[in-house]
Order: C-alpha cells, then structure tokens, then sequence
C-alpha cells in the first residue's frame, strides 16, 4: 500500500523562520535548484531572467547601459542586428 503524505501533518513540520534562516534556506534551494540543471537549462533559465529584468527599460537607459558596460562599437554592433 503507498503512503501519500498527510497535508496537515506536513503543514505542521515546517518551521518558523527568522530572516537569516530564510535566506540560508532560499540560498540551499537555489543550489539544489542549479545542480539539477544541465548548460542548456541554465543559459534557458538566464536568458529568461535577464529579459525579465530589461523589460521596462527604454531605448536611452538601454543604450547608456550598454556604453557604461562595454564601447560605442558594442553598441554599434548591436544596433546592426536591429530592424529599421
């Protein structure tokens, strides 16, 4: 017979957390969650993130980003890929 876990009875085992102990067990999550994961799920998990985080920049913050990260030719260069 297979034993299917309890709701209440898991309810009841988890603990309270302080704001360090969150931390420490969303720090251990995220490392279980990343050595599951193969180089495409990763750079696929990165990917979606990042564009995640850019969504509400304008062209100006964009570009300016850019020139402060990199150079006016990797801003050039990037330009070129763009639709006009």
């Amino acid at each position: 017979m297979i034993s299917l876990p309890n709701p209440t009875t898991t309810q009841q085992q988890m603990k309270e957390l302080n704001q360090s102990q969150l931390f420490q067990l969303k720090e251990s999550y995220i490392e279980l969650i990343l050595d599951n994961m193969d180089m495409d799920s990763l750079v696929h998990m990165c990917r979606d993130l990042l564009l995640d985080a850019y969504e509400d920049s304008n062209a100006q913050d964009l570009q300016e980003e850019i020139l402060d990260l990199y150079d006016d030719e990797t801003l050039d260069d990037l330009l070129t890929n763009v639709d006009t």
